[in-house]
């Protein structure tokens, strides 16, 4: 219960500048977008993946239909074992509720598509990257188990100052309910070009600022993904 408590102070104090990763959504949206629902599936040996595509496409088109504020989907391509990643924001528990107690659950069809499936719900702490680029980073970091939370928090924000400066502006979310208690990282690039000149200031800024310091990093990955239209 202290966990949570802690959880629901942090999400609220950042409340003001929340919304999700690759996207700020700021421009005209009046929504507030402190939480994230965030599903990730992976692609079945012999699956088609236009197929799977095209099912959770429809999915996230009933989600934002149900009520959640906007709705995306980014598409794995280096890093990690994810076909797709679906999110959707939402403001607060209230919107949240609304939104599960008064729609079914989206059916499946009678085949299974997807391999994996995980869901969680995420709390955004940080919102710096105000467009839609073609191109997303997620850099997922976990923090020792013998850590008091706010001490995890402070490592994972020295590390993603590192990120949001080399990108010129990342997203950060903090796990609220599911599995992997992390602090994700999303950051944009528009092209490959972009994304290595952005990595030359990300290893600068490591090899000068935090190669050395003990930050008790338990597990980290990459994923760079592609924005499915």
């Amino acid at each position: 219960m202290k966990h949570l408590l802690s959880l629901c102070v942090l999400a609220f104090s950042f409340g003001i500048n929340a919304a999700h990763h690759e996207e700020a959504e700021k421009s005209v949206d009046i929504n507030e977008n402190n939480f994230v629902y965030i599903s990730t599936y992976t692609q079945p040996a012999g699956g088609n993946p236009e197929t799977l595509k095209r099912s959770l496409q429809k999915n996230i088109a009933t989600l934002e239909k149900n009520g959640y504020n906007s709705c995306g989907m980014l598409r794995h391509q280096f890093g990690g074992d994810r076909s797709f990643l679906t999110y959707c924001y939402f403001d607060d528990w209230d919107q949240f509720a609304e939104i599960n107690d008064n729609n079914e659950p989206i059916a499946g069809g009678s085949r299974q598509l997807f391999g994996d499936h995980t869901d969680k719900l995420a709390a955004v702490v940080v919102r710096n990257l105000t467009k839609r680029t073609p191109y997303v980073l997620e850099a997922k970091y976990s923090f020792g188990p013998y850590l008091t939370n706010n001490e995890r928090r402070a490592n994972a924000k020295i590390l993603f100052d590192a990120y949001d400066k080399a990108f010129g502006g990342c997203n950060m979310t903090e796990h609220f309910w599911g599995p992997e208690l992390t602090w994700n990282f999303y950051c944009g690039y528009d092209s490959y070009a972009d994304w290595g000149k952005k990595v030359d200031a990300l290893s600068i800024i490591h090899e000068e600022e935090i190669a050395d310091l003990k930050l008790d990093v338990k597990d980290h990955s990459d994923h760079l993904m592609v924005r499915v239209n």
